[in-house]
């Protein structure tokens, strides 16, 4: 059988804007810290769990992260 992953949202920080470089748009940040759970029922190492922390920008693409996720980057940069 195949590892499975389950990836559950541990929390959500946003920050203010900060004073960009010249020519660059100063706008907030997003910080998401995952819970990934690995697991196979037929592997007796597992279930593992992981710490995953990633940082969003305006213009990044998080079509791909968790639905609360995006509901709150379409929030603060609409």
């Amino acid at each position: 059988m195949a590892i499975k992953l389950t990836r559950t949202v541990q929390r959500i920080e946003t920050y203010p804007a900060m004073e960009a470089p010249e020519g660059k748009e100063s706008c907030s940040t997003v910080m998401v810290v995952y819970s990934d759970l690995f697991d196979d029922p037929n592997d007796e190492q597992l279930p593992v769990t992981a710490t995953n922390v990633i940082h969003i920008e305006k213009g990044d693409d998080y079509s791909k992260e968790d639905q609360l996720v995006q509901t709150i980057c379409t929030a603060i940069w609409s």
